[in-house]
């Protein structure tokens, strides 16, 4: 079921909200992180724009993108000369540092 004014799925507005708890139980029951919501993008670009907005207070953005990592998103290539971007899948993305470094593999 998709819904919000932005056509997202339930996957979509869960990695928004910062909720890692349902980011992963969602993956775990079939959602699947490249399905497109209403802007053209999908849980990876919802990630980007949360993590650096950070809508909700109290997201846990690190935990969705390890979610995410868990369940087949790609992780992300540094891009040279330009640190506030990397690239998933080809895409180039911006994230909050404590999410871009978890993507390039650097995360604790």
């Amino acid at each position: 079921m998709r819904g919000g004014d932005w056509d997202a799925s339930a996957l979509n507005l869960a990695v928004f909200r910062g909720d890692a708890a349902l980011t992963r139980f969602l993956l775990e029951h079939g959602a699947d992180w490249t399905e497109q919501h209403g802007h053209g993008d999908n849980a990876c670009g919802t990630l980007g724009w949360a993590s650096c907005n950070e809508p909700v207070e109290g997201g846990d953005w690190l935990g969705c993108a390890r979610a995410l990592l868990d369940h087949g998103m790609p992780g992300a290539t540094a891009i040279p000369n330009d640190p506030d971007w990397v690239l998933i899948a080809g895409m180039r993305k911006r994230f909050s540092d404590e999410v871009t470094e978890e993507l390039l593999g650097r995360g604790v």
